[in-house]
């Protein structure tokens, strides 16, 4: 989904440049791009990324009038929320629950994500092995768990899940704890019977069952957040208004054309959608919902 965001959010820029250029439209003297690697580092290397993404913005700043061209890429969140709010990035690529935990709505613009090629959405769910004694949350203490590395998401959703339950974090609960950084990983350690729970996106189980229906007979969803796609991208508000219009325009008409069709196919990729500010709402829910359950384990252990 990375490679095919990130390709796509390129080519969108380069034929929108054309469209700049031969209707002589709003130049801009900056465009920076700001990624959240650790959400991105299990589908490709920091090196591959910084090759891939350089090269094809000095082609793209030789036939657009930017003045300048930038990627930044951020290993904690906390420093591009501050690059961001400074006016120092024009866009930014994250995790949907870290933008609503750290950006203020007021400061972001509409963007758009990659959509899987179920058509559905990719969704946060906890899975459980069939043989497991397990038929609801309730049944997961002293069980093995495992997790995606570097996800929040699935860490705070399975957490709204356990405090109401058992009146501790996810840590507490389990017999042990593994973390993973591939989705696939996780669910083969349950189909394997090396975990008794997981955590991971809809998409890859489903995915994994086209592949090997055993899956899901030996593994079942206990319960599921709903989430569009793994990483959201917003413009910074600032930035002019116009110019993401055609970017997002652009990025719709690409999804028509055979040439891009075959490109999503090839990453099992359905299409580019817009992505409106408003779908960080669940998010917002869930951070307010882990906010209050963290108050009162804190009350609990005073």
């Amino acid at each position: 989904m990375i490679k095919v965001l990130l390709y796509y959010f390129l080519i969108t820029c380069a034929v929108s440049s054309n469209v700049l250029y031969a209707e002589e439209k709003p130049s801009i003297a900056e465009f920076t791009m700001g990624w959240y690697f650790p959400s991105i580092n299990a589908q490709v290397s920091r090196t591959d990324f910084h090759v891939a993404i350089n090269f094809w913005l000095e082609e793209f700043s030789q036939s657009v009038n930017i003045e300048q061209t930038e990627v930044k890429v951020f290993d904690h969140i906390e420093d591009m929320q501050a690059a961001f709010d400074k006016g120092a990035l024009s866009v930014i690529v994250a995790p949907p629950l870290l933008i609503a935990k750290y950006f203020s709505l007021n400061t972001l613009a509409d963007g758009f994500i990659g959509k899987s090629i179920t058509g559905k959405p990719y969704d946060m769910v906890v899975l459980a092995r069939e043989d497991a004694q397990i038929t609801g949350i309730k049944d997961v203490k002293n069980k093995r768990l495992a997790l995606p590395k570097n996800d929040e998401l699935a860490m705070v959703f399975l957490n709204s899940l356990l405090i109401p339950e058992f009146h501790q974090t996810y840590p507490r609960v389990f017999k042990s704890v593994q973390e993973f950084p591939r989705q696939n990983t996780i669910i083969h350690q349950l189909f394997f019977k090396k975990s008794d729970v997981g955590v991971a996106y809809l998409e890859t189980y489903n995915l994994m069952v086209e592949l090997n229906p055993q899956i899901k007979d030996r593994v079942k969803i206990l319960a599921n957040f709903p989430i569009d796609s793994p990483n959201y991208s917003f413009f910074h508000h600032k930035f002019p208004e116009d110019l993401r219009k055609i970017f997002i325009a652009q990025a719709l008409e690409l999804n028509q054309s055979p040439r891009s069709q075959q490109i999503l196919n090839d990453f099992r990729m359905a299409a580019l959608a817009v992505c409106k500010v408003e779908s960080l709402d669940p998010f917002i829910r869930l951070n307010k919902l882990d906010q209050q359950l963290q108050q009162q384990i804190r009350a609990q252990d005073q």
